[in-house]
């Protein structure tokens, strides 16, 4: 088992308008952070994650996925090679596999 303490995530801004807190573990098959979003994200185009799928839970506030409303207690699916973008207001935990690598993510317009 392996514990990351919340004294010891990472904290980064992965694009404009989100704050990423990550919990990096030495497990590569997996990981989870929590995203805060304020505004759209990316503020022009969409991501792509290459090669990570994750699940991600809605804490609080309200926003949108890809257009679709979400709020607290929603859950969200985003597929390996799937374009998203997000927009609002909210806070999520994000998990996924395998684990985030910044050199899987990446822009289009």
């Amino acid at each position: 088992m392996e514990i990351v303490k919340y004294s010891n995530r990472i904290i980064h801004t992965a694009h404009e308008n989100s704050l990423v807190d990550e919990y990096m573990m030495q497990n590569k098959d997996i990981d989870v952070c929590i995203v805060t979003v304020s505004g759209r994200t990316p503020t022009h185009g969409q991501m792509i994650n290459r090669k990570y799928t994750c699940v991600c839970y809605c804490i609080n506030g309200t926003g949108t996925v890809c257009g679709q409303s979400v709020t607290k207690g929603d859950a969200f699916n985003i597929l390996s090679g799937e374009k998203y973008w997000f927009d609002g207001n909210f806070k999520f935990v994000m998990c996924g596999t395998p684990a985030f690598n910044p050199n899987q993510n990446y822009l289009v317009e």
